[in-house]
């Protein structure tokens, strides 16, 4: 059984994990097993401590797991610590704070956002545009995410970029919101 202490110790010196192709099999066991053990024993330290370890790609499907102890917490205790991951110099932890924060529509993460479209990271961009449509869907700076997903449109070289990006159009612009 894990302990608190051993459990922030060990996120505290994987801020961020390896990336996927380094990960150790014993270490994703144990992130796993910190994991279970903050959905068990809330604490709100975990939040930047988790939001910070993500390495490279998907912890082999872990990464997506943390969620569940982030969405514990309102939405007033996350958003601070999410605006700081998308100024992280680590895509992973960029990355996995812009999926995160889809779940926390709010107008503090417009600007952020905006300015990681310009992201050359296509998983980067891909998971920003999400991002960015789920505040619309949300009602929040509706209208202005529709000229800024437009215009980005415009500039895209990527197909699959921009044929995602008449997708998140569509989806907004028929929404019942």
């Amino acid at each position: 059984m894990i302990t608190k202490k051993e459990a922030v110790s060990f996120l505290k010196a994987h801020q961020p994990m390896p990336s996927d192709d380094e990960l150790q099999e014993n270490d994703i066991k144990k992130y796993a097993e910190i994991r279970d053990y903050f959905i068990k024993n809330p604490d709100e330290q975990c939040i930047s401590l988790f939001l910070n370890s993500f390495g490279g790609k998907d912890g082999y499907g872990v990464y997506q797991m943390v969620e569940d102890v982030i969405l514990m917490y309102d939405i007033e205790k996350v958003v601070p610590h999410l605006l700081k991951t998308f100024d992280s110099v680590y895509e992973g932890v960029k990355y996995w704070g812009i999926q995160i924060s889809s779940n926390y529509p709010s107008e503090k993460f417009f600007e952020p956002l905006v300015d990681l479209l310009k992201s050359e990271d296509e998983d980067i961009k891909f998971a920003t545009i999400t991002t960015l449509a789920r505040m619309a869907l949300n009602n929040i700076n509706k209208q202005q995410i529709i000229n800024i997903l437009k215009k980005e449109y415009e500039i895209l070289l990527d197909e699959d970029i921009k044929e995602f990006i008449i997708e998140v159009l569509f989806d907004i612009t028929n929404s019942n919101l």
